[in-house]
């Protein structure tokens, strides 16, 4: 066979092998998304408001980029490549650790405290649960809240060789003394997971398990002081290879590898009121006649696994994955009892997503005076509370523990110290009445330890 015809051969083996992917677009099932992947969706010539889209062939190739045929056997096959070969993850957003573990990149900051949020920040996650616990107390029910540990804090000695972390403390253990001094009950979980002598999280997940799930249950509920019988002391358990970790389906997309987990003989005795689509789903309500108290647990994903030990002990609960947290459903079950989760990664959405719950009244005496620097604030159309009108802002400069109080008139609110945009400032968040007049509008705020009045304009 002459050269040249071994060439054209050759290249035409070549170009068939590169357009198999596309032409494959036209033949193969398109393939859903792995974990938390978002694909990117069909472009569009025009866009909502009829305008030509001028990002229309940016759009088509992020199309064809995240949805060309094979893609998942062609990332899965390069993962393992740099797996075994190279040792790294072919995933940015995973980190490969000791014994096949994997890990959140985000979480190695955390273990490492080479990103600890600000004084100020944490001082307002606390201030804010702290109005969350004066409301709850106010309908008449009990608040706590807790948070779920990486898990990075619990198996740290799984982790790769990342460095060694700074003696500073954890953002988690510094926001604990701030929750004791604003009075907000806390479940410290970190002490009943950490030295267990089996596993409470997944290889190859960023959750805990359902021993995990079972032993953070049982603590919970000895801290809200229920009567209960724990799963976590009953050694009926049946070890399966059933779990898909969301880990190593982010860096394997079509994997086949499964986790172990623990399946307990005991069943469950709560119902569902509706079944819901599954245990991520926004809102699941349930019920157990044979129990008492009612419970509203705003949750995260750790809760896929915690609800249905939660739901076994109460009468009636509803779970609720809505952020910013809906205070106004206490109002609509009665329940009495609040719990929040909070995954420990995700401590930044205590000062980033105010709750939603009307702005305490309080009183003010004198006419304080004028502070250094500015403030802005404004309605926004974000997260309506009916009957309520939802006002944002910023002030430019506060003491790490000041609150923030807005003056409408003669009738003065505090603000939950939380809100977007901490890069244009100190933010603030509050619902007042939508009766309420917004004209003659002040901010107040400790500067110095004095409460001072800022003037609104530009910061």
């Amino acid at each position: 066979m002459e050269a040249k015809t071994k060439a054209r051969l050759a290249m035409g083996a070549f170009l068939t092998v590169c357009m198999v992917p596309s032409v494959g677009m036209l033949a193969v099932p398109e393939q859903s998304a792995a974990a938390n992947q978002q694909l990117s969706p069909p472009p569009a010539l025009v866009n909502e408001d009829g305008s030509f889209n001028r990002e229309v062939l940016q759009d088509t190739a992020d199309y064809i980029a995240d949805h060309f045929a094979f893609r998942q056997e062609l990332i899965t096959a390069d993962a393992v490549l740099n797996a075994k070969v190279f040792q790294v993850s072919a995933e940015e957003d995973v980190v490969l650790g000791r014994d096949g573990w994997l890990f959140y990149a985000e979480t190695v900051d955390g273990h490492l405290r080479t990103a600890p949020l600000s004084d100020r920040r944490l001082w307002a996650g606390a201030h804010t649960l702290a109005l969350v616990r004066e409301y709850v107390q106010n309908q008449g029910a009990e608040l706590l809240f807790t948070a779920a540990p990486n898990k990075a804090t619990i198996y740290p000695e799984y982790l790769p060789y990342v460095g060694t972390p700074l003696s500073s403390s954890s953002d988690l253990d510094r926001l604990v003394p701030l929750l004791e001094a604003e009075a907000v009950p806390y479940a410290d979980l970190r002490e009943s997971l950490q030295g267990q002598s089996v596993f409470l999280y997944y290889r190859q997940d960023s959750h805990w398990n359902t021993l995990g799930a079972a032993l953070a249950q049982q603590t919970l509920l000895q801290t809200l002081g229920k009567h209960f019988k724990p799963f976590w002391l009953s050694h009926a358990q049946v070890v399966t290879d059933s779990h898909l970790g969301d880990l190593y389906e982010m860096v394997y997309p079509t994997g086949t590898e499964l986790d172990w987990d623990a399946v307990y003989d005991r069943e469950f005795a709560f119902t569902h009121i509706r079944q819901p689509r599954g245990p991520d789903d926004q809102r699941i309500e349930t019920e157990n006649p044979s129990k008492t108290g009612s419970l509203l647990m705003f949750r995260d994903s750790f809760g896929n696994a915690l609800y249905p030990f939660m739901a076994e002990e109460f009468s009636q609960a509803l779970f609720s994955r809505s952020m910013p947290w809906q205070l106004n459903l206490l109002e609509q079950t009665g329940a009495d009892t609040v719990v929040i989760e909070l995954v420990e990664r995700n401590l930044a959405y205590l000062t980033a997503y105010a709750p939603m719950l009307p702005a305490p009244k309080r009183l003010l005496t004198g006419s304080p005076p004028q502070g250094q620097g500015g403030a802005q604030c404004a309605v926004s159309d974000s997260y309506p509370l009916e009957g309520f009108v939802r006002l944002e802002g910023w002030i430019s400069d506060a003491d790490t523990n000041s609150p923030i109080y807005v003056q409408l008139g003669t009738a003065l609110y505090e603000a939950s110290p939380a809100g977007s945009g901490w890069d244009k400032g100190i933010p603030f968040t509050l619902y007042v009445p939508q009766s309420i007049s917004r004209e003659n509008m002040s901010v107040l705020c400790l500067q110095q330890g004095v409460l001072c009045a800022l003037p609104l304009g530009n910061l």
